[in-house]
């Protein structure tokens, strides 16, 4: 196994366990629901924390399934031309478009670092409401979420580039039923 072929099933296990780990905040936010909804009109004393606590979770799961859905080439493109080009014309256009998303995720990243950091530096909280969580936590997904996005970007980039070039790699992405 060449060592293009290792980088990229590490890089693709890596998005695919990030997404099946934080699929589990969909079972998270079900369940602060139900308690929120069972707490509101059944017990009728609703919980000053839940509706907050989903929202976090929520929004952990956002920007996190990033890496996953991108491995898993699911995020919406207009492909309408890029379907009509040869390969080689595809593995071009990725190119462009991997290359360009690395150099903004990384400002994203810088940007999204200093975020959380000063977050932390000044220990905000939320004023959402009286329960008042910290904001650190999940201002802290964001750079991961983003920093976790720009690795898988390069393995595509890898891949874009090896197809533009046509030097073959065997692909870990692909099933290899598919290939028959």
């Amino acid at each position: 196994m060449s060592k293009v072929t290792r980088y990229l099933r590490f890089q693709d296990g890596l998005s695919d366990w990030v997404g099946r780990v934080i699929s589990w905040l969909t079972l998270g936010i079900i369940g602060v629901l139900l308690y929120e909804v069972a707490a509101r009109y059944i017990f009728n004393a609703p919980t000053v924390w839940g509706y907050e606590l989903a929202t976090m979770f929520f929004g952990a799961l956002s920007v996190l399934a990033g890496s996953y859905t991108l491995r898993h080439q699911s995020h919406v493109r207009s492909d309408v031309i890029y379907r009509l080009l040869p390969p080689r014309g595809q593995a071009f256009c990725d190119v462009i478009v991997f290359a360009l998303g690395i150099v903004v995720l990384a400002v994203v990243f810088d940007m999204a670092v200093d975020f959380a950091y000063r977050a932390w530096e000044i220990g905000e909280y939320s004023n959402r409401s009286s329960w008042r969580p910290p904001l650190w936590p999940i201002k802290a997904t964001i750079p991961l979420a983003v920093g976790l996005l720009i690795l898988q970007c390069l393995a595509e980039f890898v891949r874009a580039v090896l197809k533009l070039f046509k030097v073959p790699f065997e692909d870990p992405r692909k099933d290899p039923e598919e290939s028959t």
